[in-house]
């Protein structure tokens, strides 16, 4: 992804209709026209959250879950 994909969506040329739906909630329609439209804010979105992701340790026998609903932790 980069701004052009942004750009795209607000142009209504993306291929998904999940990728349209993004202009159909006020708040993600604001997070395309900013991506799209100021330099470098998507850009260090980015980065910020890869750096964060290479944080994550990975998780061996019993120390996680596969969870049910990847919102919530499994409750027992």
């Amino acid at each position: 992804l980069d701004r052009q994909y942004y750009n795209n969506v607000l142009s209504h040329t993306v291929l998904f209709t999940s990728d349209a739906a993004l202009l159909t909630s006020e708040g993600t329609a604001r997070m395309v026209v900013d991506n799209a439209n100021i330099p470098g804010w998507w850009e260090d979105r980015f980065e910020k959250a890869m750096v964060k992701m290479a944080g994550i340790e990975v998780k061996t026998g019993d120390q996680g879950q596969i969870r049910k609903n990847c919102r919530a932790i499994n409750y027992y």
